[in-house]
């Protein structure tokens, strides 16, 4: 049993090498100028199963290539060529938690520039989106969509947040990093539990609560409202 569970555990690892990949990827395509790794592999690796990467590469080869050279790992791929540019909310998401593995990240950088400027508005309708997640899972009798709609709802609030702290700090880059470390308190605190209890507990681990559902989404959705009404507020007294 002992060396079956060491055999696993080294599987595992293997097949979660992102400079493994990257060096497949390269084989098949030696024009690539970056590649990014990015979402759960970054933010929470200890409960990861897959890769997530994005890359770029000054002219694409057929996409089923790119599959192929990943196709002994566990790993997800989205390819861009040099000047296209991947849609915002895609973006943003791979903005929020992101490695680089290939490349010195001006290609990143330079999508991150092509990005509108967040506002509070959009933080809010995030927010809204939230409250139409949970209605969603109140309709339908199916677990695992319920689960799905449930799962969004604890997630959107802490998009909103993000994307406030955007404004906030008035920065185009949404790491969230990068966001805890220029915070001050209480902001910084308060940003850090949106991350780890809603983004990481609730969403990702699915570790919401059974019972007294509806309260606990309701208590996290008013924590989320008063902080981005905070941060505003402090911005339009500056």
């Amino acid at each position: 049993m002992y060396r079956i569970i060491l055999k696993y555990l080294y599987y595992v690892s293997y097949m979660m090498d992102p400079q493994l990949v990257v060096k497949r990827l390269l084989e098949y395509d030696p024009n690539i100028v970056e590649i990014v790794q990015f979402g759960s592999s970054v933010y929470a690796p200890e409960h990861a199963r897959d890769l997530d990467l994005l890359v770029i590469t000054e002219k694409m080869k057929e996409y089923s290539g790119y599959l192929d050279a990943v196709a002994d790992f566990n790993a997800d791929i989205l390819v861009f060529e040099v000047g296209k540019i991947p849609k915002e909310d895609l973006l943003r998401g791979v903005l929020g938690s992101f490695r680089l593995l290939h490349g010195d990240g001006r290609f990143l950088l330079e999508y991150a520039r092509q990005l509108g400027d967040p506002s509070f508005e959009e933080a809010r309708a995030s927010l809204r989106a939230a409250l139409d997640y949970f209605e969603l899972s109140k309709r339908t009798d199916n677990n695992l969509v319920k689960e799905r709609h449930i799962k969004e709802a604890f997630d959107a609030p802490f998009h909103a947040a993000r994307i406030a702290s955007m404004v906030y700090l008035s920065t185009e880059v949404g790491r969230w990093g990068l966001i805890r470390r220029e915070l001050e308190e209480p902001y910084r605190t308060a940003f850090n539990s949106f991350v780890e209890i809603l983004h990481i507990k609730y969403f990702y681990n699915g570790e919401y609560p059974r019972e007294g559902l509806e309260e606990e989404f309701n208590k996290w959705f008013k924590k989320v409202e008063e902080y981005i009404s905070s941060l505003e507020s402090r911005v339009r007294s500056r």
